[in-house]
């Protein structure tokens, strides 16, 4: 499938992921070929990145909120949705030793949303200062995930290792788990337990009294010093009457407990 074999790509009836795969194998030129990666030790140091790449391609092409859409039904439901324990293997587990929906999860939705939480941690221009340092700096090298973990490091200018362990080396999933909202001080205490383990970036909803809201977005800079559970201050002089937590295309595995309602 991958580009130079773009030719053997096959045609759907489904235009917008007929371009989806025409995105995904030329995003191939660069992760495995350019930077000449091993792809069938670590998948996701490919297939991964090419996940990445056809989804933000793909918002530009046409809208975000249906390019997310289509990556959380494709790349994330199957996985986020499925309690078999090999789902959950370690993203560095060896893509040879792996068969299946265990391969094609670590090889592809799993690795992406790591990058996009790397993203969204960054930020977009240090994130692409970032990549862009790997890039030149590794390719044709055959640089193992190491490789790509310290160049991160290096080039950020942050020690990021808490979120390669948590990412990579760890059998976590998505599950965020709102346990209370409470008045202190001059606002209110978000308590959040990180159930599943994942560092994840999320948005609170947050409904007022007078009828107004706002959405407050965190970073999974949230989960560095304590990756378990977070608490956040919400400076208000209004009344909060309800609070959720959008998840985006972190598919949460369990929804339900992730709304809080302040009860008449």
């Amino acid at each position: 499938m991958e580009y130079p074999m773009m030719v053997n790509d096959e045609a759907f009836k489904n235009v917008y992921f007929s371009r989806l795969v025409e995105n995904h194998e030329i995003a191939h030129s660069y992760f495995p070929f350019y930077m000449g990666t091993n792809e069938s030790r670590y998948a996701f140091m490919d297939e991964g990145w090419a996940t990445t790449l056809e989804l933000l391609i793909g918002r530009t092409e046409s809208t975000v909120d249906s390019a997310n859409t289509f990556y959380r039904r494709f790349r994330v439901n199957r996985w986020i949705h499925d309690p078999s324990g090999e789902e959950d293997l370690p993203i560095i587990t060896p893509a040879d030793a792996l068969v299946g929906v265990a391969y094609g999860n670590n090889a592809y939705g799993k690795p992406s949303l790591a990058y996009l939480a790397m993203k969204d941690l960054l930020g977009n221009t240090l994130f692409k200062h970032c990549l862009h340092a790997y890039m030149d700096r590794w390719h044709g090298k055959h640089p193992i995930p190491w490789d790509f973990f310290n160049c991160f490091n290096n080039a950020s200018g942050r020690n990021l290792n808490w979120f390669w362990n948590n990412w990579f080396f760890t059998n976590n999933y998505i599950d965020l788990t709102l346990k209370s909202v409470t008045r202190s001080g001059s606002g209110y205490q978000v308590s959040i337990d990180n159930t599943g383990g994942f560092a994840v970036p999320f948005d609170m909803i947050i409904r007022y009294a007078d009828g107004s809201m706002d959405s407050i977005h965190q970073s999974p800079a949230v989960w560095q010093q304590d990756q378990a559970h977070t608490s956040i201050n919400l400076k208000t002089r209004k009344k909060i009457i309800a609070l959720s937590l959008d998840m985006g295309i972190f598919m949460d595995a369990n929804e339900t407990d992730n709304s809080w309602e302040k009860k008449q």
